[in-house]
């Protein structure tokens, strides 16, 4: 007879997504890459590690949401989208700003 009974282990505790915090950093990007061109050293010191974040924190919350609902997701994609966007804006900007 055996003395211990093997189950599997079943996590109760809420699953926090990181989808907000990746579209939060995403749209503090915007900010950071337009308006804050003007100061000293541009966008890229306050936009650029922004996007950056967004896109981190939204590729590492993409493989949690298997099986969750689509807007959970659709979330994590457009922070995604919209961090790459900005970079791709700086990118523009800046090579504008060194040819002129």
């Amino acid at each position: 007879m055996q003395g211990t009974v093997q189950r599997p282990l079943i996590d109760i505790a809420p699953q926090r997504s990181r989808t907000r915090l990746a579209l939060a950093l995403a749209l503090l990007a915007i900010p950071g890459s337009t308006v804050a061109w003007q100061l000293p050293a541009g966008g890229l010191w306050i936009g650029l590690p922004l996007a950056v974040a967004a896109i981190v924190v939204g590729l590492r919350a993409r493989p949690e949401l298997t099986g969750r609902s689509r807007s959970a997701t659709a979330t994590a994609t457009a922070a995604i989208v919209i961090a790459g966007v900005m970079i791709a804006q700086m990118a523009v900007w800046f090579a504008v700003a060194a040819a002129a």
